[in-house]
């Protein structure tokens, strides 16, 4: 009972009042604190994440193997949770050659690099200019596999290149074309991802129509301000109040002036009343969990 409550309290307690104290006394050690305690989170959150995709294995996985509902969504979530666990750990891809020399026949060489990357002879001329130091120069572009990287290497080496093939390290192939975990970056998650937000569109325009349905004067003045912005935005608004000079005393009926109006003045105040809110709900909380007033992160109500 001690080692569960007790102490988790005494820590949260501990370090909530170290935190808060760091914001207010500028001197050693409580100067450096934020900066200790945000490597401290992102060590918590790097295990929470592997807490957390253990547990999406194991509800998948029993969905898989109790054949629940749509559980062929839940094979495709493992399937593609190992292959990017594979690409991410254990296949990198990402292939490139490194032009040592190039020989006798830098013509015929700058012309297979021309075909290759599909650029002109004389930007190859400029680029691929082999630098006194002899560490060669990175030829840009990258291959999934070793076969092909290897292919075009002897075909440099046929003309008289010196030539030799390497690999990204470990970390940059997550970041760099033609690897295999950009390839399923780019070709899997980003279409799915955009997918996802183009849905969104639909949700939107259901939760707007059941949101500005005319029941009182509140719901009034919010249709009637979003229209007014909906529309001041784009050039069909500005085309429909042209007719108003903007010198006139009657110029702020403009749509694209009004909306601008409406959102920077009433939105920005309802904006910052509802920060002001979030503010203050977050003091709240926080006091009451450093206290220990508030015990639900120990399971208890």
């Amino acid at each position: 009972m001690f080692l569960k409550r007790y102490i988790p309290l005494a820590i949260v307690f501990v370090v909530g009042v170290t935190m808060l104290a760091s914001w207010f006394i500028p001197h050693s050690p409580f100067d450096a604190f934020e900066i200790h305690a945000t490597q401290w989170f992102d060590i918590i959150a790097s295990f929470a994440m592997i807490l957390g995709a253990l547990n999406l294995l194991k509800i998948q996985s029993s969905k898989l193997i109790h054949r629940k509902r749509n559980w062929q969504y839940s094979l495709a979530a493992i399937l593609g949770f190992f292959l990017t666990l594979t690409f991410g750990f254990i296949l990198k891809g990402g292939y490139f050659l490194v032009l040592k020399d190039v020989g006798n026949n830098p013509t015929v060489v700058v012309n297979e690099l021309s075909q290759e990357l599909q650029i002109d002879n004389k930007i190859a001329n400029n680029v691929y200019a082999i630098p006194e130091t002899g560490d060669g120069i990175k030829i840009k572009k990258q291959y999934y596999t070793q076969n092909k990287a290897i292919g075009f290497k002897n075909r440099l080496e046929t003309v008289g290149a010196v030539v030799e093939v390497k690999e990204v390290s470990w970390g940059g192939h997550l970041q760099q074309n033609n690897t295999y975990f950009a390839w399923i970056f780019k070709n899997v998650f980003t279409p799915l991802s955009a997918t996802m937000f183009a849905l969104l569109a639909f949700f939107v325009a259901s939760a707007s129509y059941r949101a500005f349905r005319v029941r009182n004067l509140e719901a009034t003045i919010l249709l009637v301000a979003g229209i007014i912005i909906m529309i001041g935005r784009v050039p069909l608004g500005v085309f429909i109040t042209n007719w108003i000079p903007k010198t006139s005393f009657f110029s702020f009926l403009r749509l694209e002036i009004l909306q601008e109006w409406i959102y920077q003045y009433p939105n920005a105040a309802g904006a910052r009343a509802i920060m002001i809110g979030i503010g203050l709900g977050i003091v709240g909380t926080s006091l009451r969990v450093i206290l220990g007033i508030e015990k639900s992160f120990l399971g208890e109500k």
